[in-house]
């Protein structure tokens, strides 16, 4: 699905989304509480509903009244199995120690981009462990229980799998260590995890690169927190975005100290909402190690500032929903910024507006919002290739567009 964007401002107040991130890890955190969980998610994407039709699949029972939902574990969980993850890379690499920990047969079978991504932690850990791995086009196949909860793996490929592991500790009696060969990538995202994880009341012990989880998931009641990776699209175009947490720990937050750098600051008491009221410096560093999701967003609002952005720790970007590093520098050239690519950075100077373009979003639902934001500051339409991948993270992203004065129309 193509969409034309106009070159038209944004204005107004809109309540962020839930936090697909947090949304994640609650549903498998209570898929094995046992007992009744009650989970207060009030926005679904495609993501989240992969996780929920994941837990589903293992056996939990899964009611929805209005934004509530009733999980109850099953007594036993017996398979063989065979889940449908679609292209939620979250959900497979939590999923797949769970599997393993239950010590089920399953068939997970992958969609889209996500079969490309790599999963090759697990499957240099899991055999070492009594759980067999394999890999057949689309699916992977897994067989074995899990045992010896002592677990060794790199810290720099993805923390998805770090917090994989902590997730699947919830179901055991038995501590979980997991220590660290380098570096955490992302680690942000661990952190959350181990939020999540307190609220459903198991301990994550961090030292250094080693981490200890004691305990096991108990039953409870949790509302999902609103999210700062998709409100940073309406933030930097001028829009108030409502409920956000203050204090989260989501690492997309820290975006707000970048935009500082470049001159935007929160001009709302209560709520969130920017203004750029001075120059930005005269150089700025955009960090991918910690928020990958937010560079697409950050470098758009960059480029639009009279400096010279260098964005570093770039490698991880090229592992996500596009190769991230082509997508953002392909939609900053075409929108007329000339960019600089190195192995590990990438650096261009800003201008004072973005060229009618058209945009490939690579099925990349980052690059698809930013580019729709950049048409807000652009000299005239933008046209977005299969804009529809929005869904993966943001259903209603373009009728909230619409909403605040934007003017789309598919094509």
């Amino acid at each position: 699905m193509n969409r034309i964007i106009e070159n038209k401002k944004l204005s107004g107040e809109i309540s962020a989304i839930t936090s697909k991130s947090y949304a994640h890890r609650a549903i498998f955190c209570a898929a094995l509480a046992g007992g009744e969980s009650v989970i207060e998610i009030h926005d679904l994407s495609k993501d989240i509903e992969a996780s929920l039709n994941a837990v589903k699949g293992l056996g939990v029972d899964v009611k929805k009244i209005v934004n509530k939902f009733y999980f109850n574990p099953a007594e036993k969980f017996e398979g063989p199995v065979t889940l449908d993850v679609n292209e939620s890379g979250s959900t497979l690499r939590f999923l797949l120690p769970v599997i393993a920990t239950l010590g089920l047969d399953a068939k997970v079978i992958r969609r889209g981009s996500l079969i490309g991504r790599t999963n090759s932690v697990y499957f240099e850990e899991f055999p070492k462990h009594g759980v067999d791995i394999r890999e057949e086009g689309d699916s992977i196949y897994l067989s074995g229980k899990l045992k010896d909860f002592s677990f060794t793996l790199p810290g720099n490929i993805s923390s998805q799998f770090i917090s994989g592991l902590m997730l699947a500790s919830g179901y055991c009696q038995e501590d979980f260590n997991i220590r660290l060969t380098n570096e955490t990538e992302s680690k942000p995202y661990i952190d959350m995890t181990i939020d999540v994880m307190k609220n459903f009341g198991v301990d994550v012990i961090e030292n250094e690169n080693f981490y200890t989880c004691k305990g096991k998931f108990s039953p409870v009641k949790y509302v999902v927190e609103k999210d700062w990776s998709n409100a940073l699209f309406f933030l930097v175009a001028g829009v108030k975005v409502l409920g956000l947490n203050k204090n989260s720990v989501q690492g997309d937050r820290k975006a707000l100290e970048f935009l500082k750098d470049l001159g935007y600051v929160n001009i709302s008491k209560d709520e969130f909402q920017l203004n750029k009221i001075n120059d930005a410096k005269k150089k700025v560093i955009l960090d991918a190690k910690n928020m990958p999701d937010a560079v697409p967003i950050l470098s758009i609002m960059a480029a639009l500032s009279n400096t010279h952005t260098e964005v570093i720790n770039i490698k991880r970007l090229r592992l996500k929903e596009s190769d991230r590093v082509k997508s953002t520098v392909e939609m900053l050239e075409n929108l007329g910024v000339e960019v600089k690519l190195f192995e590990d950075s990438f650096y261009f100077r800003g201008v004072k507006k973005f060229k009618s373009a058209k945009i490939d979003s690579h099925n990349d639902h980052r690059i698809a919002m930013a580019a729709s934001i950049a048409a807000t500051f652009a000299e005239g339409p933008i046209i977005i290739n299969d804009s529809q991948c929005v869904e993966k993270s943001y259903k209603n992203f373009y009728e909230d567009f619409k909403s605040l004065g934007g003017k789309t129309n598919v094509i």
